[in-house]
């Protein structure tokens, strides 16, 4: 997806959260989501679950929006960018 770094300035990520066999962040800007959550499976591909975070009268709850399930490495990239419709690149 280009790295942690890319993906803070094209998409204002934040929160990054190094996970056993992944990574999760938050970004704004998207009307769809707000959290993504990356996962290497047991297969060698990606799992990917998009969901919303949001706080109701303060405490806050997640939603899962969509999930997709043994992605190849190069289609993370594609899929992140026409799920939120927050671009990695110029």
């Amino acid at each position: 997806m280009g790295g942690l770094n890319r993906i803070h300035v094209m998409t204002g990520a934040k929160n990054f959260l190094a996970l056993e066999n992944g990574v999760s962040f938050r970004y704004p800007g998207s009307e769809h989501s707000n959290y993504v959550k990356v996962i290497l499976n047991g297969k060698d591909l990606y799992d990917v679950e998009f969901g919303k975070i949001r706080n109701v009268k303060g405490v806050p709850t997640y939603k899962p929006v969509e999930t997709m399930d043994d992605l190849y490495f190069d289609m993370l990239k594609p899929v992140f960018e026409q799920h939120t419709g927050l671009y990695l690149s110029f």
